[in-house]
């Protein structure tokens, strides 16, 4: 049993706004990209977006909800872990603190 950390996500954006009033810096200067949201429902099925109501977030149905832009990190034995590998996410196995990893060399 490990603890792992949920790996890349969809993102969308950036959104461009357009149209008369809007200045041109726009066009050349743009935002970075926005990590989605993930929402697993209590029958396994994952379902990512940009944008979930709080009708959709407080469903009964919904197991647990994951907001885009954080960290998250689970034990590789949960029920999330096995939904979202199940759903083609990846993770990494998160070391435990104050011990090295197998890829760990003395050498600087």
């Amino acid at each position: 049993m490990a603890l792992v950390q949920l790996g890349a996500r969809g993102t969308y954006g950036p959104l461009v706004p357009w149209g008369p009033g809007v200045s041109n810096l726009w066009s050349y200067m743009r935002m970075p990209p926005a990590q989605k949201s993930i929402i697993i429902y209590n029958d396994g099925s994952v379902v990512e977006g940009q944008g979930f109501e709080l009708d959709d977030v407080k469903d009964p149905g919904v197991y647990l909800f994951i907001l885009g832009g954080t960290r998250f990190r689970c034990q590789d034995d949960s029920f999330e872990y096995n939904a979202l590998v199940a759903a083609g996410y990846d993770f990494t196995v998160v070391p435990e603190r104050d011990s090295y990893t197998d890829d760990y060399q003395d050498v600087y």
